[in-house]
């Protein structure tokens, strides 16, 4: 009796302790994801990536290098994801993060190209083919920016309508 009873107990602690593993199984994807997060923030704030305007060692080198790129002519030509693209010249694209880098400065510049496979009327795109959309996306509340991104926005016949 005393033998079946200790099984009992032992059953028991052993069906509750599995709620523990899946938990810990949670914890460790949350981790993991952390990480990755933290990675990404990581490579975006570097020089030439797009977040590199957050980052206080080259805060002030890109605004210096948006002031800059404000001036230009939008006649650069560079292939994006099957479709030739018009940048500001003396620019490149950073396939890597799909922004505008600087090529005098090396300073990412915040106006970002993304591939999509629908269109969105948020941010102005372009139809390459049948499910897939080429996106403009940048802070438009940034008068700097919004002056470089119409620009680009002119230069390709972006839209926000989807056609």
């Amino acid at each position: 009796m005393i033998k079946r009873m200790i099984i009992l107990i032992v059953m028991g602690l052993t069906l509750s302790s599995c709620d523990f593993i899946h938990y810990g199984k949670i914890a460790i994807q949350d981790n993991v994801r952390r990480i990755e997060m933290e990675r990404e923030r990581k490579e975006a704030r570097k020089k030439d990536a797009y977040a590199a305007a957050g980052n206080p060692e080259y805060e002030a080198g890109v605004e210096l290098a948006i002031q800059d790129i404000m001036k230009r002519p939008v006649n650069k030509r560079v292939e994006f994801e099957g479709l030739t693209l018009l940048i500001p010249e003396n620019t490149r694209l950073n396939l890597k993060h799909g922004n505008v880098v600087d090529e005098k400065t090396g300073y990412g510049i915040p106006i970002l190209f993304e591939r999509d496979d629908y269109c969105t009327k948020v941010f102005y795109s372009k139809k390459v083919r049948n499910n897939l959309y080429i996106l403009i996306e940048y802070n438009d509340m940034d008068k700097d920016l919004d002056v470089i991104g119409q620009k680009i926005i002119k230069a390709n016949g972006f839209s926000k309508n989807c056609k």
